[in-house]
This record gives C-alpha cells, structure tokens and sequence, in this order.
C-alpha cells in the first residue's frame, strides 16, 4: 500500500461506524415508533369491543347485565364515562377520584365524547364516543385499566358502572 492510502483508511473507518451508528439508531427509533402504534391499534381494538358490547346490550331486556373486563393497554391507568348534560361527583373504582384526575378531567369534559382513556397524551386520541351508553350513578365513572365493570341495559340506553 502506498502511504497516501494508508492516512485515508483511518477516515474510511470512522465513516463507516458514524453510517452504522445513524442506522442503529434510526432502526431503535422505528421499532419503539412501531410498538407505540400497536399500543394503539390495541386500544382502538378494546374500544370497539366495547362498542359492539354495548350494542347488544342495548337490543336486551331492561336489567340484562354482563361483567365486562377493562383489559386495555398497559399505558392507560383510568377509562372514565361521562354523560355530558349529566353532573355528578367523579369516582375511581367505587371511591372518590384524586385530585389530579379531577383536574384533568375538568378540561376534558366539556366535548361531546362519553369515553375518556386517562393519562391524557400517551395514545393518539384518548376520546371516544360510544353511543348510548352512560355512567350509572356518578358522573363521570373511572375505572382503573384491569378491573371489572358491570354493563347493564336501561330503558332507552346502556349503563357503565364499577363492579368488584
């Protein structure tokens, strides 16, 4: 080899790990981005079910009732119902919510959605409309994400509530 090749190759080298560096990390970001969409499809997944829960429901006998398992994806911690004429105290799991949550759904509540996924930024769209379908007793009704609701049909419409 001859010396001017020589002092190039050192040059080629760090090239070649800076190139390799960038598609490493381009590869991590795409696979998270990729995960994060799953997430979601997930929970538009679990929304639909419910959805089409509700509506069955809603074609039985007044007092039909079925347990309805909340298993949505891990990033959602609360699924809160809202019937917006509707006020009322806020509960979490059959007890008063915490403060937080009260805030944040303060600001969220004045739409026309009666489904809300809390903590409010970790998916896409954390609203959604069900139609209806509303909280039975309180106003708005959490439920952490893993527990149990008790789905029951009503006169004209199907009721949310907490169900040990």
């Amino acid at each position: 080899m001859k010396r001017g090749q020589l002092l190039g190759m050192p040059l080629v080298l760090i090239f070649a790990l800076i190139v390799g560096a960038m598609i490493l990390a381009w590869g991590i970001y795409t696979i998270m981005d990729l995960i994060g969409q799953a997430d979601y499809v997930e929970l538009l997944d679990k929304i639909d079910d419910l959805d089409n829960n509700v509506d069955a429901y809603g074609n039985y006998d007044k007092g039909s009732a079925k347990v309805y398992v909340l298993d949505f994806p891990a990033a959602a911690e609360y699924i809160c119902f809202y019937n917006s004429p509707g006020t009322g105290d806020c509960l979490l799991d059959g007890g008063s919510c915490p403060q937080e949550l009260q805030d944040d759904l303060s600001l969220m509540l004045e739409s026309s959605y009666n489904v809300y996924i809390y903590p409010l930024g970790k998916f896409e769209r954390s609203r959604f409309m069900i139609e209806d379908f509303y909280p039975e007793g309180s106003n708005p009704e959490c439920i952490s994400n893993g527990n149990n609701a008790l789905v029951t049909k009503q006169d004209d419409y199907v009721s949310v509530t907490y169900y040990e």
